[in-house]
Formats: C-alpha cells, structure tokens, sequence
C-alpha cells in the first residue's frame, strides 16, 4: 500500500465531505455543493480510481447520516461527475473531450436519476418545478393585481412561465455544462500547485460555435416558422444555440479588447457582462456569434 496515496486520498475525502456538509448547513455557500467532483477527481488523478470510487461513497454515507438519503443520492452524483472527469484525465483525453464526455454521462445519469425517483419515490421532480413556477406566477400576480397594466404584466408572465417551462431540458443541460466547466478549471489549478499539469481549457476569447451549427439553426428556425406552434425539442435547440453564438460573441469581442486594443483583464470582462445584460448590445453579440461560425473574425483583427 502506498502510504503517500492513502494520505492524499484520505485528505480528498475530508475535503468533499467538508464540502457537502457547509453546503447543506450553510445556505450562502451551497455553491460549495457543486463542487464535489474536484476533490474525487484529484483522488482518481493523485492516487487511484479505486480511491475515488471509495471517496465517492464515503461521501455518500456521511449525507446519508447527516442529512438525507435524497442529498445523499445528489452528493454521489456529483462524486460520480468527479470519478468520470479523473478518469478521462488520467485516459489523457483532451479537455474539451473530457467535458464534453462528462457532460453527456452527467445527462444520462439524470435521466436515470428522475426514472429512479419516480419509479421508488412515487416523485416527479419536473411536476414539482412546474407547481413551484406556478405557485410563484400566483404569488407575484397578486401584488400587481390593482395595477393599471394588470392585464399586460399577467400576459406577460404568463408567457415567461411557459417558456421556463418549455425549456427546461435546455436549462438543465447548460447548468451541467457549466458545473463541469468551473470544476475542470478548478482541477487543473489544484493540480498545477502540486506540479501536475493536465490540458488547459481553451481562453474564452477563442471560444467559437462550429460551422454547423449556423446551418442548424437555420434549418430549425425555418421548421418553427412553418410549424405555426412553439414546439418543444425546437424551441430547446434555439434556445441552447442562441445563447451558444451569444457567448460565441463575447468572446470575439474579447479577443478584440484584449489583443487590439491592449485592454486589461478585468476592464474586458467588465465591458462584457455589461454587453451581455443589456439587451440591444446581446442581440449583437449574437449576430456577432452568428456571422463567426463561418468567417472566423479573430483573422481580421490580427
């Protein structure tokens, strides 16, 4: 038995359960929940996958304990994100795969999840998140009932319920993404303090849609607008494209700030969050986005 693997694996292990535990009990830091797989992860990369595996339901146990068999089942998925993305890494796959590849195994691993839920539990968490919007439509609705516009701002909330609604699968799968996303990150730090170097995700202002991807949103922007009626699986697939040539844009235009005109950091990311919640300069950024796919417009500002 190699001591030192023990010791780092045993030290992990602390982390995450640390982790999960002020996540649960402390409220303001729940985010730390989602951050689970980077100590399972440095486990399976620093000592073994049978470490992780064990690390990963020891985990699982102490939230069993603790607090609940459903924070339990949660807690072991995201160990579960940790033990996948180690593996790939010690595989040597490239980053972009390896999100890529946990991704998809995170996704199957909540449809699996649900079933389950619903199956043994009797549970349906979409009907859940369903009653919940509406009971907050309700709620806010009743404030603005002796309103002037009253019959405006319900139509409108209405309409915004429907698309939460709608495009929940969307949602879902960005949320996913991005947790993977800020681990894989968050790893490769970790782990080049302690002098071991993985692939680095690609900078931000390289980021860029595939070619395809123009021609896919065409196509279905097209179907919708003969079909009549917003449909499910084509309004998920705009609504997960759109805000992909969104970011496709701001990433152009940070190339720009940082490359031409020689812009710190932090004033470029700044100038971004400012593009993006305004709504006139997002809907340019993805336009910008957009035209990017095809024309790669970082060759022109070089």
């Amino acid at each position: 038995m190699d001591l030192r693997k023990l010791t780092n694996a045993a030290m992990m292990t602390a982390i995450a359960v640390i982790m999960t535990l002020i996540g649960v009990y402390i409220p303001p830091l729940f985010v730390l929940f989602f951050l689970i797989p980077v100590p399972v992860a440095i486990t399976c990369i620093r000592s073994s996958k049978s470490y992780a595996i064990a690390s990963s339901f020891a985990v699982f146990i102490v939230n069993v304990i603790f607090v609940d068999i459903a924070t339990a089942f949660i807690s072991l998925f995201f160990a579960f994100q940790g033990l996948v993305m180690g593996y790939l890494i010690l595989k040597k796959r490239r980053a972009s795969e390896t999100v890529i590849d946990t991704s998809i195994v995170s996704i199957f691993g909540i449809v699996i999840i649900l079933y389950l839920t619903k199956v043994a539990f009797k549970i349906n968490v979409f009907d859940l998140f369903f009653k919940t919007i509406d009971i907050s439509t309700k709620e806010v609705l009743s404030i603005y009932q002796g309103h002037p516009n009253f019959s405006a701002i319900r139509s409108n909330l209405l309409a915004v319920q429907e698309i939460l609604k709608m495009t929940l699968p969307a949602s879902i799968l960005v949320t996913v993404v991005a947790v993977i996303l800020v681990n894989y990150i968050i790893i490769s730090k970790v782990l080049k303090t302690q002098r071991v170097y993985i692939e680095a995700l690609p900078p931000f202002e390289e980021w860029k849609m595939p070619y395809i991807t123009g021609w896919i949103f065409i196509g279905v922007l097209l179907y919708q607008y003969f079909l009549k009626q917003p449909e499910a699986i084509t309004t998920n697939i705009i609504a997960l494209l759109s805000l992909g040539f969104t970011l496709g844009g701001l990433a152009v235009v940070r190339y720009y700030l940082i490359h031409r005109l020689k812009m710190k950091s932090l004033a470029a990311n700044l100038i971004l969050v400012f593009l993006f919640l305004f709504p006139l300069t997002s809907w340019l950024l993805f336009v910008i986005g957009i035209v990017d796919t095809s024309m790669n417009l970082r060759k022109y500002m070089n």
